[in-house]
């Protein structure tokens, strides 16, 4: 993926990201999509929110996995109807 390539994406894209995720972070892995692709939107899920938080059993953030979701379903309905 390109600035070039990201900047043609025309359907609206939705990003969440944790601020503890050292797995994908967001200066490398979320940043690009959030300055390149003109439709994009989005918000870090937490401070504390880490990549495993949305699988773990024992999250940092135990509500962030109910906030995301019901953020992603309103992304939905907003744009799917």
């Amino acid at each position: 993926m390109t600035p070039e390539s990201l900047a043609a994406v025309r359907v609206p894209v939705g990003l969440r990201w944790g601020g503890a995720d050292t797995v994908n972070p967001y200066e490398v892995d979320t940043r690009p999509y959030r300055e390149h692709i003109p439709t994009a939107s989005g918000h870090s899920a937490g401070p504390d929110v880490r990549h495993d938080d949305f699988f773990a059993p024992e999250p940092a953030d135990p509500h962030a996995r109910v906030r995301v979701g019901a953020e992603a379903a309103g992304f939905f309905r907003q744009h799917l109807g």
